[in-house]
């Protein structure tokens, strides 16, 4: 191959990688992203993350498809309050060793996804992009990270620098030219750095004249316009006139092809995002339009989504009302009603969900859920006992059985279902661990075994003596004891 010869290298040197994925390994990661959206729709948002990397595993340089739609499910998590990975985060991806490059990007992209603004898991995922040859998700978390650091109040010197060789090694150099600008910035009198940066503008200035001369430079631009488009998903909030325009657009383009899921889902999200009551019930219509037409559920689980959302922010209202004024009659009583109306949107959504998906076991797990909370044990149980297959509700489905069976005063039963679960704990001090074990000790004490619950809490009490009212327990049931002695 001549190396003055562009090859179809967009913004510079990047390679455009997708040929080298056989065509039956993009239909599995593509059927991988569809689900994902589709349960992202459901606010399901860590499942979601699984299931993109999952379909990432067969195309790791999947940007618009896979990396692109997973930051943007990554940042709505955070926004509804997600947390990072901790010690209880039981993950394969987590759990990755890195020791091949795909993996350590995966691994890198999981805890990412988990904390959005840590650099260093960009920089990490940069790292096995680049080693595994995935160029155009290199460059792309590359400018995401240039940004990161380039708006910081102190941005990192090392950061700049790995970001101009990041950008070196994709052949990208005027991102490499100003990446190395923003270093010398922070250390103007480095000779190296000055070094550095003469070395790159004279590689820069050929590049752009390469292209100048074949007409390439033409794609190039295109190229950036797309990687300029999909980091606009780091913009989480926009003003009312851009929220405006971004409906005015999205609407226009679904018009002049209603019959495009994409557009449709761009309009949609372009209404959802503005948290108004009437822009929200103008995108269920559309949904609920264009389920009657197509008969394709996923259409109604997003419209289910966005009623429960409205009734959350009525109860969120509510109470930042009462928690300022003070709680009255009316306000308490309209905040048990719209308690009422979230359990049962999410019952019907829920159930819903499952008759349409019956194999998702983590719709199962939330309908199991919601089936506990409206006092229906018996029909929650055999939910549970299906979703606790799955590792990722495994304990917290083993827990809501035994709770379904203390409820229903089947002690023993609920006893053998905590002890269960907390074989499976991996370490004792976490706050599950800690969950069941208060749990088996107030089936134990229901039950009558004074001991044995005593023991449970004094084993939490060892760990954690401020946990819920552990100490109260001990101190009454010894009372008890003592006095029947």
């Amino acid at each position: 191959m001549n190396e003055d010869q562009p090859q179809n290298r967009p913004e510079g040197g990047v390679p455009s990688t997708d040929d080298k994925y056989p065509t039956e390994l993009k239909a599995k990661a593509r059927e991988f992203f569809r689900r994902a959206s589709e349960v992202a729709y459901a606010l399901q948002f860590d499942y979601a993350v699984e299931l993109y990397l999952d379909g990432l595993n067969f195309w790791p340089d999947a940007l618009e498809e896979g990396h692109g739609p997973l930051r943007e499910v990554a940042l709505r998590r955070q926004q509804a309050g997600g947390k990072k990975s901790g010690f209880t985060d039981s993950s394969r991806y987590k759990k990755l060793t890195g020791k091949n490059p795909k993996d350590a990007m995966l691994k890198a992209e999981y805890l990412l996804c988990k904390e959005p603004a840590n650099t260093s898991h960009m920089t990490d995922m940069i790292k096995g992009a680049l080693e595994g040859g995935y160029s155009q998700t290199a460059l792309w978390m590359s400018n995401i990270l240039f940004e990161f650091n380039r708006t910081k109040d102190k941005p990192s010197l090392q950061t700049f620098l790995f970001l101009r060789d990041s950008y070196a090694k994709l052949e990208v150099f005027a991102r490499a030219l100003q990446a190395c600008q923003q270093a010398l910035n922070i250390k103007p009198n480095d000779a190296a750095l000055q070094d550095s940066l003469r070395d790159l503008s004279a590689q820069a200035t050929m590049q752009q004249g390469r292209y100048d001369s074949d007409g390439d430079f033409r794609d190039s631009i295109k190229d950036r316009q797309t990687q300029e488009r999909m980091h606009s998903q780091e913009l989480l909030v926009h003003s009312e006139a851009s929220q405006a325009d971004l409906i005015g657009q999205a609407r226009r383009d679904y018009e002049a092809e209603p019959g495009e899921h994409g557009k449709l889902s761009r309009l949609i999200d372009a209404l959802v995002e503005t948290e108004k009551d009437e822009h929200e019930n103008e995108a269920m219509r559309l949904l609920e339009e264009a389920y009657a037409q197509s008969q394709q559920f996923r259409y109604r689980q997003r419209s289910g989504t966005i009623k429960i959302k409205q009734i959350r922010r009525k109860i969120r209202q509510c109470q930042e009302q009462i928690n300022e004024s003070g709680a009255d009659d009316a306000l308490t009583e309209q905040l048990e009603e719209l308690t009422r109306q979230q359990l049962a949107a999410e019952l019907e959504h829920y159930q819903l969900c499952v008759n349409n998906y019956p194999t998702d076991l983590g719709l199962k797990y939330e309908l199991g859920r919601r089936l506990l909370q409206a006092g229906k044990y018996d029909d929650a149980i055999p939910v549970f006992q299906k979703s606790r297959t799955d590792p990722r509700h495994r304990l917290a489905s083993l827990n809501h059985i035994g709770q379904c069976f203390f409820y229903k005063e089947w002690y023993a039963d609920a006893v053998d279902t905590f002890q269960q679960a907390l074989e499976a704990v991996e370490t004792s001090e976490d706050s599950m661990a800690k969950e069941l074990r208060y749990n088996l000790g107030r089936a134990y004490e229901a039950d009558g075994k004074i001991d044995e619950a005593v023991q449970c809490y004094r084993k939490i009490a060892q760990i954690d003596f401020t946990y819920r009212d552990v100490k109260e327990r001990i101190d009454m049931l010894r009372k008890k004891t003592n006095d029947a002695g």
